[in-house]
């Protein structure tokens, strides 16, 4: 099974319920005001904007729960209460409530183009989160037999390669070759790190002849290639599917190096959009 056939977690289902949530109650709680006044029930529209700050609460929530953290949707909750606290004429009210209905709403579409997909704060420091556990675990078994000196290389070499040590990942990946289950993919994914480090290293561009991966490896990768992939898509799709792969190497197989890793999660799980 490749990461692709994996259903949807329970959880990402809740976050999606969450994220309808915030245009949810910030325009239904104001539109129930407006149909309430519609309907001769002058009640004072300052009760209304509770929907607001419900949906701001929520906002700030998902902006938590992501690795990347986003200070502005985080703040909402103390905006709603600083425009909301105060009586407001229903006009008044009613602009108010709906451009700051409007607003939640861009920034939540803001935070999930900018900011990644979630995965708790408190998970991110000590554990993986999905979908990256879920390619860790579906590819731990396919490496059986390999030694930890190999999982502990991998380990350097993917961390030297996040933080752009490209010419020592270069001469770390060079030098290895890979041993138990499916080796020839391991001595692949060192390839092709060590042909992306070598290039940017020394800022050349791509090469008409590159490294990749063969059809055989498809059920370890990521990313498996569809046949409409350009020359430059399966060039950088090639390096995404051998971080990762070193990545679920090292973590299935090098305990010790597992808090360099998960220094790298954030990153990690970007090579997974």
């Amino acid at each position: 099974m490749t990461i692709a056939d994996t259903p949807p977690q329970p959880h990402r289902i809740h976050e999606r319920y969450l994220e309808l949530a915030v245009p949810g109650a910030s325009f239904g709680a104001t539109l129930a005001g407006i149909l309430a006044w519609q309907l001769g029930y002058e009640i004072n529209f300052q009760f209304f904007a509770v929907g607001c700050l419900i949906a701001s609460c929520v906002l700030a929530y998902l902006a938590w729960i992501r690795p990347k953290k986003d200070i502005v949707a985080l703040s909402t909750p103390i905006y709603g209460v600083i425009f909301f606290v105060v009586p407001t004429e229903y006009t008044v009210g009613v602009i108010m409530q709906l451009v700051y209905a409007v607003s939640l709403t861009i920034l939540l579409i803001r935070l999930k183009v900018r900011f990644g997909k979630p995965g708790t704060a408190a998970a991110m420091g000590r554990k993986l989160a999905d979908p990256l556990l879920t390619y860790v675990d579906q590819t731990r078994d396919a490496f059986a037999g390999i030694t930890p000196e190999t999982a502990h290389e991998a380990a350097v070499v993917f961390v030297q390669f996040t933080h752009g040590e490209y010419r020592h990942a270069a001469q770390r990946a060079g030098a290895q070759t890979g041993d138990g289950e499916h080796a020839a993919t391991l001595v692949r994914a060192f390839a092709v790190i060590k042909e992306h480090a070598v290039l940017i290293d020394k800022s050349l561009c791509r090469p008409v002849v590159y490294e990749v991966f063969r059809l055989e490896d498809s059920a370890l990768l990521a990313h498996p290639h569809p046949p409409a992939y350009d020359d430059d898509r399966e060039f950088y799709a090639a390096l995404d599917n051998a971080l990762l792969l070193l990545f679920s190497v090292a973590w299935n197989y090098s305990e010790a190096d597992r808090p360099h890793l998960l220094a790298c999660q954030a990153f990690v799980l970007k090579l997974l959009d």
